[in-house]
């Protein structure tokens, strides 16, 4: 019997299955595996029945395209090669030819305002090109990328003032003209965060076998909830107990123990139950004077300051009645209060990112219970590496050095610091500032000082 052209024997009809992608094109590693495949298996220079489709199938492509291949490999060896040819043809711009350049994609895209490119979808539409056109432009232009915009805090003028004054307090003069922010050894930051038993949405990296645990709610606007407050300080080396003190002062959650007001099918009406606090000024203060006080009194490095320990709070109302004066009337010394500038998060580590750093790790816990929430959130706290609380503490330098360069805005991007390749030593290290923002910030605030005095002693004048 004659032997077909692609080497089987013809005769019984062979199937010829088309693969999903029916254009697939082969590497070069997949086409030698091809090769080795059918030499294995070839008889002389014939093939057995079926070996070409089992080929076909395994490496996911057309009959025709292993039947030229070895066809081609093996008249490359009768030509005098010394290896077998399984190269592709495909040389060069092959393809498809774009029906738009680059450049035309590129400037459709910049003509839609940015409201409508908020999604590939929406972007498509306003541009009329395609939306998988321009996800290939994306994949084939790493300057086209997604860019996250968060809403900050609306500054007036003195609060920027405010922010630039506060920044500048904590530079310090350097040899050589140079100037760096002090240690911040001094500063207690504190702050309140509500932390929440579960969250909306989850996400879990599992195989397509395996189930994921349905979770339920009774609302979502309703989660069990608890705000704790939280005081820090920056980590650093205690001399007089001769190891690194963490700069954990404590975490504590506001809430009371009272009986229910209802029986439920979990307890009797009268049982005792913990629930949330609502937080005020007499809370909020009961906290900071017969927690937090005592805390930095028992764990806070002896020596360690140049002075009087001052705890930075925010601006809230409940935060503003406390002030250094008021703890020395309860008999609290050494002990200071600072507010930070209205509406600046940015200006406290606790915002600035280490209450995310408790919140993520509390999430990877599971909890049922408002007692079992405050076990996560405190376990979090404390296990949390002390290097998270000291690199978050430089980087509340680098958000003041670019509050110092924008002159007390809040508009700034803060760059990658690269911290853990680029310091050896989170605890001592602290940020340069730039000399000329520094001056130019001087000048500036120097300016506007006196652009405050010529419009009083105007008014003053017409008065």
């Amino acid at each position: 019997m004659p032997a077909k052209p692609n080497g089987e024997h013809a005769g019984a009809p062979v199937a010829t299955p088309q693969p999903q992608n029916g254009h697939k094109h082969l590497t070069l590693e997949d086409r030698r595996g091809v090769y080795e495949m059918l030499l294995s298996a070839s008889v002389g220079d014939m093939l057995p029945r079926g070996v070409i489709t089992k080929a076909a199938q395994q490496f996911g492509c057309h009959v025709r395209t292993i039947s030229r291949l070895w066809q081609r490999a093996r008249l490359s060896l009768r030509g005098g090669g010394h290896t077998a040819d399984v190269s592709t043809k495909m040389r060069g711009n092959t393809g498809r030819k774009p029906k738009r350049t680059t450049q035309e994609i590129e400037s459709a895209i910049r003509a839609v305002p940015h409201m409508s490119r908020q999604t590939l979808r929406s972007l498509s539409a306003a541009s009329g090109i395609p939306m998988t056109t321009i996800f290939q432009h994306k994949k084939a232009t790493p300057r086209f990328k997604s860019k996250s915009s968060y809403v900050k805090p609306f500054l007036t003028q003195g609060n920027i003032e405010a922010r630039l004054r506060y920044a500048l307090s904590f530079v310090r003069p350097l040899p050589n003209g140079r100037h760096c922010f002090s240690d911040m050894h001094e500063y207690v930051h504190i702050d309140e965060k509500w932390f929440y038993l579960t969250k909306v949405k989850r996400r879990y990296y599992v195989y397509d076998d395996e189930e994921v645990a349905a979770r339920s709610v009774k609302s979502k606007h309703f989660i069990t909830k608890v705000m704790f407050l939280a005081a820090v300080a920056r980590p650093r080396y205690d001399h007089h107990a001769k190891k690194i003190w963490d700069g954990k002062v404590g975490v504590w959650p506001l809430v009371q123990v009272s009986p229910a007001a209802r029986s439920s099918k979990n307890r009797p009406r009268g049982t005792l139950i913990t629930v949330p606090q609502i937080v005020n000024f007499d809370v909020y203060f009961d906290a900071v004077v017969n927690k937090v006080v005592p805390a930095i009194q028992a764990k806070f490095p002896g020596g360690s300051t140049r002075g009087d320990v001052w705890i930075q709070q925010d601006n809230a109302g409940p935060h503003r009645r406390v002030t250094t004066a008021l703890l020395q009337a309860h008999g609290v010394s050494g002990i200071g209060v600072v507010n930070q500038p209205p509406n600046s998060p940015d200006f406290n580590v606790l915002d600035l990112g280490f209450f995310n750093s408790i919140q993520s790790l509390q999430y990877q816990k599971s909890t049922r219970s408002i007692e079992e929430l405050i076990d996560a959130v405190e376990s979090a706290f404390y296990e949390l590496p002390t290097d998270t609380l000291a690199k978050t503490f430089i980087t509340l330098q680098k958000v003041m050095e670019k509050s110092i360069e924008i002159h007390g805005s809040n508009d700034y991007k803060l760059p990658h610091m690269r911290k853990d390749a680029s310091i050896a030593n989170f605890a001592l290290y602290n940020v340069e500032c730039d000399a000329s923002w520094y001056e130019n910030a001087l000048t500036h605030l120097h300016e506007r000082l006196g652009e405050e005095a010529t419009m009083e002693a105007l008014v003053n004048s017409l008065d």
